[in-house]
């Protein structure tokens, strides 16, 4: 795959939010934004400059709400550090709605580029919801455990 229209044609296809892909000193990144009414992908392709969102990774600052945007969830949210496909295992053990787990403990792997990285537990507590499918593919920042 090396033309833009075909990584525009996989953005749309797998409905990403963004992605980014660096060819030695050539980097294209495309991205959607956010905004009531439209949904359209800009595209830009640079030098190596690298621009990294500005949002860490990991736990939410506020209570994320569902996407059918009903009630607020209760607890902390973990979001996914990077883009890849999401299982629910840690530690050796498929983790589960109720499980207790402790801080710095895999609550789920995220496998990317046929790596598998696990995502932690930013403190005690019990896994109160989990957002992700088994096998689905999660975007960076994207909310997959809901910790209480």
């Amino acid at each position: 795959m090396n033309t833009l229209q075909e990584y525009a044609d996989v953005f749309e296809r797998l409905g990403l939010t963004e992605l980014q892909v660096e060819d030695g000193e050539r980097k294209l990144v495309l991205r959607k934004e956010p905004c009531a009414g439209r949904n359209a992908a800009s595209a830009k392709s640079e030098g190596t400059a690298v621009t990294e969102p500005s949002e860490e990774a990991g736990v939410a600052a506020r209570p994320a709400e569902a996407e059918t945007g009903s009630a607020p969830r209760q607890g902390d949210i973990i979001k996914a550090p990077l883009l890849g496909i999401f299982h629910a295992t840690g530690n050796g053990r498929t983790v589960s709605v109720g499980d207790h787990v402790s801080r710095g403990e895999a609550v789920c792997t995220i496998e990317a580029m046929k790596m598998m990285n696990e995502v932690t537990a930013p403190r005690d507590g019990v896994i109160a919801e989990i957002l992700a499918d088994e096998g689905a593919l999660v975007e960076y920042h994207q909310d997959i455990i809901v910790l209480s």
